[in-house]
Protein backbone atom coordinates (compact mmCIF):
# COMPACT_ATOMS: atom_id res chain seq x y z
CA UNK A 1 0.00 0.00 0.00
CA UNK A 2 2.81 2.47 0.87
CA UNK A 3 5.15 1.59 -2.03
CA UNK A 4 2.00 2.07 -4.84
CA UNK A 5 1.22 5.40 -2.88
CA UNK A 6 5.22 6.29 -3.03
CA UNK A 7 4.99 5.29 -6.27
CA UNK A 8 2.04 7.77 -7.46
CA UNK A 9 3.48 10.98 -6.06
CA UNK A 10 6.70 10.52 -7.08
CA UNK A 11 4.89 9.94 -10.22
CA UNK A 12 2.89 13.14 -10.25
CA UNK A 13 5.60 14.90 -8.92
CA UNK A 14 7.64 13.78 -11.65
CA UNK A 15 5.03 14.92 -14.38
CA UNK A 16 4.65 18.11 -12.33
CA UNK A 17 8.01 18.87 -12.41
CA UNK A 18 8.62 18.06 -16.59
CA UNK A 19 5.52 20.46 -16.97
CA UNK A 20 7.41 22.93 -15.80
CA UNK A 21 10.71 22.67 -17.00
CA UNK A 22 11.05 26.38 -19.26
CA UNK A 23 10.76 27.91 -15.88
CA UNK A 24 13.09 25.69 -13.64
CA UNK A 25 16.50 28.02 -14.42
CA UNK A 26 14.47 31.07 -13.01
CA UNK A 27 13.35 28.94 -10.51
CA UNK A 28 16.68 28.05 -9.67
CA UNK A 29 18.31 30.77 -9.92
CA UNK A 30 15.88 32.85 -7.59
CA UNK A 31 16.16 29.62 -4.90
CA UNK A 32 19.92 30.59 -4.94
CA UNK A 33 20.08 33.92 -4.55
CA UNK A 34 17.01 33.51 -1.51
CA UNK A 35 19.75 31.13 0.29
CA UNK A 36 22.50 32.79 -0.05
CA UNK A 37 20.41 35.74 1.42
CA UNK A 38 19.15 33.52 4.44
CA UNK A 39 22.43 32.45 5.10
CA UNK A 40 23.70 35.93 5.15
CA UNK A 41 20.72 37.18 7.19
CA UNK A 42 21.88 34.42 9.61
CA UNK A 43 25.01 35.22 10.24
CA UNK A 44 23.86 38.82 10.46
CA UNK A 45 21.57 38.52 13.54
CA UNK A 46 23.55 35.57 15.04
CA UNK A 47 26.82 36.79 15.10
CA UNK A 48 26.90 40.76 14.33
CA UNK A 49 23.65 41.81 15.66
CA UNK A 50 23.90 39.17 18.96
CA UNK A 51 20.03 38.12 18.06
CA UNK A 52 18.97 34.23 18.47
CA UNK A 53 17.73 32.38 15.54
CA UNK A 54 14.61 33.33 14.76
CA UNK A 55 12.13 30.38 13.64
CA UNK A 56 9.12 32.17 12.74
CA UNK A 57 11.17 35.10 10.64
CA UNK A 58 12.98 31.34 9.23
CA UNK A 59 9.49 30.38 7.72
CA UNK A 60 8.56 33.66 6.90
CA UNK A 61 11.30 34.27 4.13
CA UNK A 62 10.43 30.82 2.84
CA UNK A 63 6.73 32.00 2.50
CA UNK A 64 7.54 34.04 0.48
CA UNK A 65 9.81 32.36 -2.07
CA UNK A 66 7.03 30.37 -2.36
CA UNK A 67 4.69 33.00 -3.05
CA UNK A 68 6.97 33.59 -5.77
CA UNK A 69 7.16 30.10 -6.92
CA UNK A 70 3.37 30.02 -7.41
CA UNK A 71 3.32 33.28 -9.03
CA UNK A 72 6.01 32.16 -11.64
CA UNK A 73 4.04 28.89 -11.70
CA UNK A 74 0.53 30.20 -12.32
CA UNK A 75 1.56 32.68 -14.90
CA UNK A 76 3.39 29.77 -16.81
CA UNK A 77 0.41 27.51 -16.56
CA UNK A 78 -1.87 30.49 -17.92
CA UNK A 79 -0.02 31.47 -20.30
CA UNK A 80 0.87 28.10 -21.34
CA UNK A 81 -2.40 26.84 -21.57
CA UNK A 82 -3.79 30.23 -23.44
CA UNK A 83 -0.86 29.40 -25.81
CA UNK A 84 0.83 32.09 -24.96
CA UNK A 85 3.98 30.33 -23.60
CA UNK A 86 6.27 33.04 -24.94
CA UNK A 87 4.77 36.12 -23.51
CA UNK A 88 4.57 34.53 -20.06
CA UNK A 89 8.25 33.01 -19.80
CA UNK A 90 8.99 37.06 -20.50
CA UNK A 91 6.72 37.88 -17.60
CA UNK A 92 8.19 35.27 -15.29
CA UNK A 93 11.80 36.52 -16.48
CA UNK A 94 10.70 40.04 -15.29
CA UNK A 95 9.29 38.68 -11.91
CA UNK A 96 12.06 36.76 -11.70
CA UNK A 97 14.57 40.03 -12.06
CA UNK A 98 11.83 42.19 -9.68
CA UNK A 99 12.57 39.21 -6.88
CA UNK A 100 16.47 39.03 -7.39
CA UNK A 101 16.83 42.96 -7.00
CA UNK A 102 15.06 43.14 -4.15
CA UNK A 103 17.26 40.39 -2.69
CA UNK A 104 20.37 41.21 -3.94
CA UNK A 105 19.93 45.03 -2.18
CA UNK A 106 19.02 42.89 1.40
CA UNK A 107 22.29 40.64 0.77
CA UNK A 108 24.39 44.22 0.19
CA UNK A 109 22.58 45.13 3.26
CA UNK A 110 23.56 42.84 5.37
CA UNK A 111 27.03 42.79 3.91
CA UNK A 112 27.24 46.35 4.61
CA UNK A 113 26.55 45.30 8.63
CA UNK A 114 28.93 42.45 8.56
CA UNK A 115 31.48 44.80 7.05
CA UNK A 116 31.07 48.27 7.49
CA UNK A 117 34.64 49.82 6.48
CA UNK A 118 34.72 47.64 3.21
CA UNK A 119 34.77 50.35 0.11
CA UNK A 120 33.71 47.97 -2.56
CA UNK A 121 30.75 46.55 -0.64
CA UNK A 122 29.28 50.28 0.36
CA UNK A 123 29.96 51.03 -3.67
CA UNK A 124 28.25 48.45 -4.43
CA UNK A 125 25.44 48.38 -2.01
CA UNK A 126 24.95 52.37 -3.23
CA UNK A 127 25.26 51.69 -6.65
CA UNK A 128 22.35 48.93 -6.63
CA UNK A 129 20.52 50.80 -4.58
CA UNK A 130 20.63 54.27 -5.82
CA UNK A 131 21.87 54.79 -9.12
CA UNK A 132 19.84 51.44 -10.29
CA UNK A 133 16.24 53.04 -8.85
CA UNK A 134 16.97 56.19 -11.19
CA UNK A 135 17.13 53.99 -14.21
CA UNK A 136 13.41 52.59 -13.39
CA UNK A 137 11.00 55.45 -13.37
CA UNK A 138 8.45 53.98 -11.28
CA UNK A 139 10.50 52.05 -8.98
CA UNK A 140 11.71 55.15 -7.78
CA UNK A 141 8.37 56.91 -6.97
CA UNK A 142 7.31 53.32 -5.97
CA UNK A 143 10.09 53.02 -3.02
CA UNK A 144 9.36 57.00 -1.56
CA UNK A 145 5.53 55.91 -1.32
CA UNK A 146 6.85 52.95 0.44
CA UNK A 147 8.54 54.57 2.71
CA UNK A 148 6.42 57.28 3.54
CA UNK A 149 3.81 54.56 4.05
CA UNK A 150 6.07 53.04 6.96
Amino acid sequence: MMDSLRLTIVTVLSGFFAYMEPIQRAMFVLLFIFISDMLIAIFTDIAINRNRFNPKKFLTAFFYVAIYLCIIGGIYIVGERMEDTEPALFIDKIITYIFIYFYVINIFKNLRTIAPDNKPIAFIEYTIGLEFMKRIPNLDEWMRRESEGK
